[in-house]
């Protein structure tokens, strides 16, 4: 627990430094149509998150350990940049997703989720291992980068999902998790409530990044008698994952570009319901956490997994129809005011 703790302090020191900086240049979150917040507030609580990652790694790692993470850093590196600068003005979207994908290539290029120690595929079929990996972690960087729509909500499912994560994983990950879930609790101090800092691109994109890297490092020493490592983790990022999957498909549908920004995500429409961001956070927190329980519940009963990540398929999908249905409620009645 060593790199939380000393990751965590030192976004409590550095963030407040961010933040008057920021104020004083006047970079703020400009404010538009798809903008949810009404005042001018700096979006770069990434740089006193990744700050703090980076510093507590230095101090708690020795050069083996670094030479070991020297693509992970690398990757981690170019999406930092890559965020911070689409938080100072928007970039083109060829290059952010270059930003993304020359990362997650030198990510997978030596990592992969361990499909075969963890008992998933047959060695033949060990070469599945590179594009599931590539395709996963190209999801949870978007999935966790899209969720950051409101006060708090990415922080406090990242804040989780890293939790998860460092618990199922071997040591080196175990470390880069606690750091990051350090700093993100340090920084949810300055950002759930009456927001001084967002987190931004530069956040959410090596928090995805993180935890890409996390998936890959899974045990294959169950320390959990009733779970599964990767299905475990699945449903600690489930609501991110799902989120994305579902507006990525209505985009699609409608024929428009995947990666253009609407308003129709979870958290948009919990908002549109008339909730604060705090509640419309701690309602998709609690979510994300049910998950789990819903999953732990059904392997401590003997029930297989697989049917756990049924159910909750199945209660994330009837969630969002409740929503989506008094949201067309409350569409209605405005038209007819």
């Amino acid at each position: 627990m060593y790199p939380f703790f000393v990751s965590f302090f030192i976004c409590l020191i550095i963030t407040p430094l961010v933040i008057l900086f920021a104020n004083r240049k006047g970079w703020f979150d400009p404010l538009n149509e798809r903008k949810i917040h009404t005042t001018e507030v700096p979006r770069l609580g990434g740089v006193g998150i990744v700050a703090a990652v980076i510093s507590s790694l230095f101090l708690l790692m020795n050069d083996a350990d670094f030479s070991h993470l020297k693509l992970f850093l690398l990757g981690l590196w170019i999406v930092f940049l890559v965020g911070v600068w689409d938080d100072f003005q928007p970039i083109p979207p060829i290059f952010k997703l270059l930003g993304e994908l020359i990362p997650i290539l030198f990510l997978t290029s030596t990592y992969q989720i361990p499909l075969f120690e963890l008992g998933l595929v047959s060695e033949s079929y060990q070469w599945i291992e590179f594009p599931v990996t590539f395709i996963f972690s190209f999801w949870l960087v978007n999935a966790f980068n899209l969720i950051d729509g409101i006060n708090g909500l990415a922080g406090s499912i990242g804040f989780f999902s890293l939790i998860v994560a460092a618990y199922l994983s071997n040591s080196f990950s175990n470390i880069i998790c606690f750091s990051f879930a350090g700093a993100l609790l340090a920084f949810l101090f300055f950002n759930i409530m009456k927001p001084k800092v967002f987190m931004g691109d530069g956040g959410s994109l090596p928090l995805g990044f993180c935890l890409a890297f996390a998936v890959t490092q899974l045990s294959g020493v169950n320390k959990f008698d009733f779970a599964e490592p990767l299905l475990l983790f699945i449903c600690a990022t489930s609501l991110p994952l799902f989120d994305m999957f579902r507006v990525f498909v209505i985009r699609i549908f409608y024929r428009k570009n995947p990666f253009k920004g609407d308003k129709n995500h979870l958290h948009h429409l919990l908002i549109e319901l008339g909730n604060s961001h705090l509640m419309a956070t701690i309602i998709l927190t609690v979510l994300s956490l049910f998950t789990v329980v819903v999953y732990y519940s059904f392997t401590f009963l003997e029930i297989k997994p697989i049917l756990g990540i049924l159910l909750i398929s199945i209660i994330l999908m009837t969630f969002t129809f409740v929503v989506w249905r008094k949201v067309k409620v409350v569409r209605h009645l405005n038209k007819v005011l």
